[in-house]
């Protein structure tokens, strides 16, 4: 009897739906667990990172999102194919069927102010990078850039982290992220493809809901979720997004980071 395939329903990008109706892509599978399976598709023209999330997954950009609760095992290598308005990856076929906005909205004027009083330990990310380096992006300063870009271990390294939440605050704040996009897309072949494909995100000012919540909250409550994402990103994000905001003299937490201490 001929298998009827079965379509998981998910949460995800307009870009993202337009990317599973678009012309046929193949690719294969980079990152496998049981949370988070991402695939690299390639269209002869850019390659790119796609994913699909179980529901306790952090829901980045490029992800469509799941009520699973896990996801089925499914081996590095294996093969992935994007059309018809689905996403074949392993024994899934995943479509957006909810579509979720990832962009930051414009900053309230008094977010910034709120924010930098609010106590953060900004050590764990601050500790990984250059101060020179953290201190030239504040000036927003492209020469950053080749000393963040895949500085630290993981998915994501913290130096992607750092430039995330600078690109995307520093949009929210009117202020101008051109050169720094820029320089970003010129060494995105340091680092892996989905920081890669997250800090082009950050660049068109698209992030994760636990830091969009910070720019509009700017409180406690919503900087405590932020700092939960992962081992470092939340904590480097929210570093950057203090390098974009104000200058250092009027941060604790970023006077605190790049002295080297901690909460």
């Amino acid at each position: 009897m001929e298998r009827v395939e079965e379509l998981v329903a998910g949460a995800g990008s307009p870009a993202l739906r337009g990317l599973l109706h678009g012309p046929p892509a193949t690719g294969t599978v980079v990152h496998a667990g049981r949370e988070a399976v991402y695939a690299e598709l390639g269209d002869g023209r850019i390659d790119r990172i796609v994913g699909v999330l179980a529901r306790g997954a952090v829901h980045v950009p490029c992800g469509i999102a799941t009520a699973l609760t896990v996801l089925p095992e499914v081996a590095v290598g294996a093969p992935v194919t994007a059309g018809d308005g689905v996403l074949r990856i392993g024994p899934l076929t995943v479509g957006v069927g909810r579509l979720v906005p990832f962009a930051a909205p414009a900053l309230d004027p008094g977010a910034a102010g709120r924010l930098a009083v609010v106590p953060a330990d900004l050590g764990p990310a601050r500790d990984q990078l250059p101060e020179s380096a953290l201190t030239l992006l504040a000036d927003g300063d492209p020469a950053a850039v080749p000393a963040l870009v895949g500085r630290g271990d993981g998915l994501t390294p913290v130096g992607d982290d750092v430039l995330c939440g600078w690109l995307v605050a520093a949009r929210a704040a009117g202020r101008d992220t051109g050169a720094i996009a820029r320089t970003v897309e010129v060494h995105l072949h340091r680092t892996t493809g989905l920081s890669a494909t997250l800090l082009r995100h950050a660049a068109a000012g698209e992030a994760i809901a636990p830091f969009r919540a910070v720019l509009a909250a700017a409180d406690a409550a919503a900087v405590g979720v932020l700092l939960a994402v992962g081992h470092t990103s939340g904590a480097g994000m929210l570093l950057g997004a203090h390098l974009a905001l104000f200058p250092v003299s009027q941060s604790p937490s970023i006077n605190e980071a790049l002295e080297g201490s901690t909460r």
